[in-house]
């Protein structure tokens, strides 16, 4: 994929600035191109090179945020870890991830979207984090132990953001892990 240049950057930095600050005052529904280029002060044919619609900039943005998420966890040093250590590793990179970008999450997790996200975030954990731990076919049960685990962490993560509890993400990657190691032990 070829690298954008500073301009288009910026140009998206601004569109996704405006659609995210819209979006944290009415309803995806409710929200229309002209209002994120007013916002953004760009013009209509400048989103439209990168936008069909608000839905498909949402829809672009949770794209590039599970894509960072899954980066995370690729990023996660396993060499010279134990399977325990490298899973709170990959954890924490994605809180960290999920804290540095707390404002946006906090929108895109409210009322005003879809639970796609969500969704998306319950799948990092199910699909890419555990199974890259621990083996699901050594458990009859993986599949109903992955669901569980997967809407419980994004319940204490979901918490974590919404709420700001100022538990740090090492702490709380450590609760975690430690979860997911007693359900799959």
């Amino acid at each position: 994929m070829p690298r954008e240049n500073r301009r288009v950057k910026l140009t998206k930095l601004l569109l996704t600035d405006s659609f995210l600050q819209l979006l944290a005052q009415k309803p995806l529904s409710r929200i229309t191109v002209k209002s994120i280029c007013e916002h953004a002060d760009l013009n209509r044919s400048t989103y439209y090179q990168y936008y069909k619609d608000p839905y498909d900039q949402l829809e672009k943005l949770e794209t590039s945020i599970i894509a960072d998420m899954a980066s995370c966890i690729d990023d996660s040093p396993q060499k010279y870890q134990t399977q325990n250590t490298a899973l709170r590793t990959a954890i924490q990179n994605i809180l960290d991830y999920m804290y540095s970008n707390k404002d946006m999450f906090r929108i895109l997790l409210s009322n005003n979207t879809d639970i796609s996200l969500q969704k998306d975030i319950q799948t990092i954990f199910a699909e890419t984090l555990i199974p890259k731990y621990f083996n699901p076919a050594a458990n009859k049960t993986a599949l109903q132990e992955f669901i569980f685990i997967s809407n419980g962490s994004f319940g204490i993560i979901y918490y974590w953001l919404m709420i700001d509890t100022q538990i740090p993400a090492e702490e709380l990657a450590m609760q975690i892990a430690c979860y997911v190691e007693k359900f799959l032990d």
